[in-house]
């Protein structure tokens, strides 16, 4: 009942509208009650980019959704603190493991069945927005 989107390392402006409607369209499809976007991979993150993210979050819990940030690497940390970037009422976590355990201390996860989960296992693939961006 957790939704793990890996973020590409190089993210594109026109790649961001078209994460942030997976992300929803999946959001509202299944019944996903955790959100976890993993950044490992993202050695650069702009203000607008970071933004947009934070934006999808919020989106996503307006729909119920709890989500963590995991994976920041160092050097985007300082570079957002430094453009004082607004960072309140977003879970972080180093690892996905942390980010899971962040997510099963709230109640609502703990009282999901196994009937409840989601049956289609479906991922994001961040394949598909490369794909998309190229074709546009």
């Amino acid at each position: 009942n957790c939704l793990v989107v890996t973020i590409p390392g190089e993210i594109h402006d026109d790649m961001l509208m078209k994460i942030r409607t997976d992300i929803l369209e999946k959001v509202q499809a299944t019944k996903v009650r955790g959100l976890i976007l993993d950044f490992s991979t993202v050695r650069a993150l702009d203000t607008f980019a970071f933004n947009s993210f934070t934006d999808t979050a919020k989106m996503a819990s307006l729909l119920g959704v709890t989500n963590v940030f995991v994976g920041l690497q160092p050097g985007v940390v300082s570079a957002l603190v430094d453009l004082e970037v607004e960072i309140t009422d977003i879970g972080t976590a180093l690892t996905i493991e942390d980010a899971f355990e962040q997510l099963w201390g709230i109640a609502s996860f703990q009282d999901e069945t196994e009937d409840d989960a989601d049956e289609d296992k479906e991922t994001i693939e961040d394949d598909d927005w490369e794909h998309d961006s190229e074709e546009e």
